[in-house]
Order: C-alpha cells, then sequence, then structure tokens
C-alpha cells in the first residue's frame, strides 16, 4: 500500500504544476503576485482534497498509523521537491524561499505542505466513520 501512495505523490506534484501554470497565465498578471498566490494556494489545497478522496476510495487505508506514515512520507517529498526545486533555480535563495512559508506576510503555501501531511488521515476518518 506504501508504494501506490508514494507514487500517487507524483500526481499530486502534477496537480501543483499545472496549477502554478494556471496561477501565471491566466489570473496572476490581473491580480498580483500576493493574490494570485492565495488564489492558487487554496485552488490547490481543493485539488489535493479531490484527489485524495478519489486515492482513499480506490485504496482504501486499514489504520490510521498506516494514514500518517503516508502522509510524513508526502511531507518529506513535498518539502524535498520544494526545497531542491527551489535551490536549483537561479532565482530561489533560502531567503526567497522561505518567503512563501511567511503567512504574517499574508503567504499561506504552509498550508501545502501541512495538507500534504495530514490529508490522508482526514480521509482515512472520514472513511472509516459509520
Amino acid at each position: 500500500m506504501l508504494t501506490k501512495y508514494f507514487l500517487a505523490w507524483f500526481g499530486m506534484m502534477l496537480l501543483a504544476i499545472l496549477n502554478g501554470v494556471l496561477r501565471d497565465l491566466l489570473y496572476k498578471p490581473q491580480l498580483g503576485e500576493l493574490a494570485a498566490h492565495q488564489i492558487s494556494t487554496l485552488l490547490l489545497l481543493l485539488l489535493l482534497a479531490a484527489y485524495f478522496w478519489l486515492l482513499t476510495s480506490r485504496w482504501r487505508l486499514k489504520t490510521s498509523r498506516q494514514a500518517w506514515l503516508i502522509g510524513l512520507v508526502w511531507l518529506v517529498m513535498t518539502l524535498a521537491f520544494e526545497v531542491g526545486l527551489g535551490r536549483l533555480s537561479a532565482e530561489s535563495s533560502w531567503a526567497a524561499i522561505l518567503a512563501d512559508y511567511n503567512i504574517l506576510a499574508g503567504r499561506i503555501w504552509i498550508l501545502i505542505p501541512f495538507w500534504t501531511l495530514v490529508g490522508p488521515y482526514v480521509f482515512f476518518r472520514l472513511r472509516s466513520t459509520p
């Protein structure tokens, strides 16, 4: 089961990349960086929730421990991807990468890694309640 969910993470990254492309092409020029970032974050949270629902309907999680383990693996993979990609980019310093996590500045991206951690557990609980 863990292998299936490990591989499913790549679908999450595809959703994130498509979401970023839509943001940059469709509404960032009109709304500006911060508003586009916030809308994009909320949209990705919804897309990921739908994806988690589909995954958990196809591959039922059996225990809360399994759900948390999957969430932890997804969190580590997500952060490694973001930091790795950010550092490979010539324009992204550590300060620029960390700026996306500054909730006091209106940057709500921190919700994405948080959701990748807790999402599997949330859907495990939703599917295990009578």
